[in-house]
């Protein structure tokens, strides 16, 4: 059975404040420093990494648009469509992407997450299938273009 001493004695241990500088022990404010942190992480590499699929497919883009007799007909349409296809994605899933990356929240509705998530799925499909045709177009034709 526990005595006085020994309650006043827990009740001391329990108010003791416990150093940063203790191993294994993490305060709040620091706990609260390392989840900025990582949300800032987080935003910025969505950030890029959606500014570099926008920016990369439309370069894409102008570059086989204006491109008419470097390469075969077939092979560029199919380029044009995956190009195409990744920029809706950077768009309409990727860029959208940044806010919700910084606050923890989606903001846009249930109707834009239905709307991304079908647009991004679609795309990534158009994608596989573009990649796939431009190979069977090489395939059938002997080879890569020279």
């Amino acid at each position: 059975m526990l005595t006085s001493d020994d309650m006043a004695t827990l009740s001391t241990m329990s108010e003791t404040t416990v150093n940063d500088s203790d191993c294994g022990v993490i305060s709040p404010s620091n706990v609260r420093n390392y989840e900025r942190l990582i949300t800032v992480f987080q935003t910025t590499v969505v950030a890029v990494v959606s500014g570099g699929i926008i920016l990369s497919n439309a370069v894409n883009l102008v570059v086989l648009l204006s491109a008419s007799a470097a390469m075969p007909k077939p092979t560029r349409l199919f380029l044009i469509n995956l190009s195409t296809s990744d920029l809706l994605v950077g768009l309409i899933a990727c860029a959208p992407a940044v806010l919700p990356a910084a606050t923890d929240r989606w903001m846009y509705g249930d109707v834009w997450c239905q709307i991304s998530g079908v647009a991004h799925g679609t795309s990534c499909a158009v994608s596989i299938w573009s990649i796939s045709m431009v190979g069977l177009h090489r395939y059938e034709n002997g080879g890569p273009v020279k």
